[in-house]
């Protein structure tokens, strides 16, 4: 074509040079305006991510179109320019495919190089077209280097299509394909019309990019048409009814777990629902309840790793809705597809559901094989509705557990009456009896309210005597910014406000043998900035490095690089880091090990968190052991008998829980104990 030649006339510059970059830019604009439609209906993040990329190709499109055109009529000399920009705007087209086709949910690091790539790109095209034009006459203006380019990357590219087979992987795989053909075409031949022409041929199944994520089928237009017209009796159909008349009415408690999964199944239209305990003390979390739909059947219980399903585990723990679409790869959906034996196991959502009697969290669990139903924003806030009306089929099902039959409420009604009407003759004495009774329900009352209050003040003295003791175990260690921190969350405790509370005067000054023992310091440094945790461990260990080495104990760490700085201070972390760093030396007995981990967990921007673990090879503790020294009763006489080690547990899990934090430990007698802190970062 006349384009390629190094000095081309404008009068005779091909119309399909214009003709290719217009038809290569409807068709960006036509899926991208498709993608747009389908994402406000589903709402999915896949969709919002497929928007970014046709978007950055549409506009890198326009902007090809617009400059070649615009230089065309200015300077017919810019022909070679005109070529490299359009290799380039090929090159970043093939690298934004392949990260809309392979990556269709977030992934920081492809992110990351994929931006870095395109900004590489256009960076060096700039270069050439502005400041350095005598690279256009080298290698770099050459076809077979951006040719080149373009060939690597489309192998890349359908590698990872091979590896991680998103939805309609064979499009994508075939779409990039035909760009690799051309590009080969082209290198060979030294010209583009060969790579233009794939372009041509590829770029319209970017119109099934919308297709991988279908939110559902719509009903005809003539079924549409006939249920409009179909006359309806009833706005709540009878065996709706009956369905949930029949959960109130269950009176085993298995029977309702299976009752909700059925109720969820025909109120809602979805294909399978489960019933999901919480995990246990050993990781392990119950299937406790399900129903198929399509079968119209119950599914068996059946008992999973919680490592399994960790999304679902971490939501319904922590009370909150999880939407899981289809295209995911998340280990939840792929396990539990496996497990229910679905080739496609749809869009799932679960919802938590609190239990009142067991004082725990169940989830509700839906999934959409055959319907493929996507669950979006209404179908979010009926589940939730659903939820609601199962918390007080629980409810129901605990009163009627605990309270009277309505048998035996009857026989008593009757049985008042006849001896209403035998003791009409002794209706004086009656009428006695009931001011007695008064004045007896009213010297009860006031017996209660006593109790009640020495109750209290019995409640205070066990907590001001806990305080104490735990004060002076801290003031022993000369834990400086720990004993400052306890302090306030014993201002935390008696401040709230109640009946009874007590009101401490800001201005009262300190007992002399406090302000003897602690005068005033500057403050210091480490109590005043983030905590570094890499830091902070490292000098934990340093302090206590001689006790390591008597005992001659092995330190293993598994810490990331640079990770980021806490909410909690320096200074504070760093003493509750050493409680347990003490713990773990104690328990240990001569040549263990002491484990340290910590792992980065990322929900969003808003919400990271740590998770730090550090266990031994003691003895270990059994179960009722550490719940015991974890609550917050513990009577004078128990705190007496506290070890240090737990001593040192029960002062770092107020510390935590008053920074916002979580603390729990596992311990297996025989095998050593782990204790776990969840603290967050700024």
């Amino acid at each position: 074509m006349n384009y390629l030649q190094p000095d081309p006339n404008p009068e005779n510059l091909p119309l399909f040079f214009l003709g290719y970059s217009l038809m290569i830019l409807l068709i960006c604009a036509a899926a991208l305006v498709k993608i747009f439609i389908m994402w406000r209906r589903g709402r999915f993040t896949q969709g919002y991510r497929m928007l970014q990329g046709l978007l950055g190709l549409f506009i890198l499109r326009l902007a090809v179109f617009l400059i070649t055109y615009i230089s065309w009529r200015i300077d017919p000399q810019f022909s070679a320019a005109l070529l490299t920009l359009d290799q380039a705007a090929s090159l970043i087209g093939i690298l934004l495919i392949s990260w809309m086709w392979n990556f269709p949910e977030r992934s920081r690091i492809i992110d990351l190089v994929v931006f870095a790539l395109t900004g590489l790109t256009l960076a060096l095209v700039a270069l050439q077209l502005s400041l350095f034009p005598a690279l256009l006459e080298g290698i770099f203006g050459s076809t077979s280097f951006w040719q080149g380019l373009s060939i690597t990357l489309v192998v890349i590219g359908c590698g990872l299509t091979l590896i991680r087979k998103p939805n309609y992987w064979h499009y994508g795989l075939f779409m990039l394909g035909i760009l690799g053909i051309g590009s080969v075409l082209s290198l060979l031949s030294d010209a583009l019309e060969s790579y233009h022409l794939a372009q041509l041929v590829a770029y319209p199944l970017l119109l099934v990019l919308g297709d991988r994520f279908p939110i559902g089928d719509s009903l005809p237009a003539d079924r549409e048409m006939d249920e409009s017209l179909e006359r309806r009796h009833f706005s709540v159909q009878q065996d709706m009814l009956t369905i949930i008349y029949r959960l109130f009415d269950e009176n085993d408690s298995t029977g309702v777990l299976y009752k909700i999964a059925q109720t969820t199944a025909y109120l809602i239209l979805a294909d399978l629902v489960l019933v999901i305990d919480t995990p246990d003390e050993h990781g392990k979390i119950r299937i406790i309840a399900g129903y198929d739909l399509i079968r119209e059947e119950n599914l068996q219980a059946i008992t999973l790793d919680s490592k399994s399903i960790p999304l679902i585990s971490n939501y319904i723990q922590r009370g909150k809705m999880l939407h899981i679409p289809a295209s995911s790869t998340s280990r939840d959906l792929s396990h539990l597809s496996k497990m229910l034996q679905l080739s496609k196991p749809g869009h799932l959502l679960a919802s938590p559901v609190y239990v009142p009697g067991a004082n725990k969290t169940i989830g509700v669990v839906l999934f959409s094989p055959f319907s493929n139903r996507p669950w979006i924003k209404e179908d979010q806030d009926y589940i939730q509705l659903l939820c609601k009306l199962f918390e007080e089929a629980f409810s129901h099902h605990l009163v009627s557990q605990n309270g009277e039959s309505d048998s035996v409420k009857d026989t008593i009604r009757d049985l008042s009456s006849k001896l209403t009407t035998l003791s009409q003759e002794k209706q004086q004495l009656k009428e006695d009896m009931a001011v007695l009774s008064k004045e007896h329900q009213h010297l009860m009352l006031d017996q209660n309210s006593l109790q009640a209050k020495y109750s209290n003040l019995m409640i205070w003295a066990n907590s001001l005597q806990r305080h104490l003791t735990m004060l002076a175990n801290l003031s022993k260690k000369e834990s400086i910014e720990a004993l400052r921190k306890y302090i306030a969350v014993i201002e935390k405790e008696i401040g709230e406000p109640g009946e009874d509370s007590v009101t401490l005067d800001p201005q009262m000054e300190p007992a002399p043998e406090i302000a003897e023992k602690y005068p005033e310091k500057e403050l210091d440094p480490n109590s005043t900035r983030p905590a570094d945790i890499i830091e902070a461990i490292q000098y934990c260990l340093d302090s206590m490095q001689h006790e390591i080495d008597e005992k001659k104990l092995v330190t293993q760490l598994d810490l990331p690089e640079k990770p980021p700085l806490l909410k909690m201070n320096h200074a504070l972390f760093q003493e509750i880091f050493s409680f347990l760093v003490s713990n773990a030396v104690m328990e240990n007995e001569s040549e263990g090990e002491i484990n340290i981990r910590v792992q980065i967990y990322e929900e969003d921007r808003t919400q990271r968190f740590a998770h730090i673990k550090i266990a031994d090879q003691g003895a270990g503790y059994y179960p009722d052991e550490i719940a015991g020294i974890l609550n917050d009763h513990l009577t004078t006489e128990q705190q007496d008998q506290l070890s240090q080690v737990m001593t040192n547990l029960y002062v770092t899990k107020n510390l935590v829980e008053n920074e916002g934090g979580r603390m729990w430990v596992e311990s297996t007698p025989g095998t050593g104990t782990t204790v776990s802190l969840l603290l967050a970062f700024l």
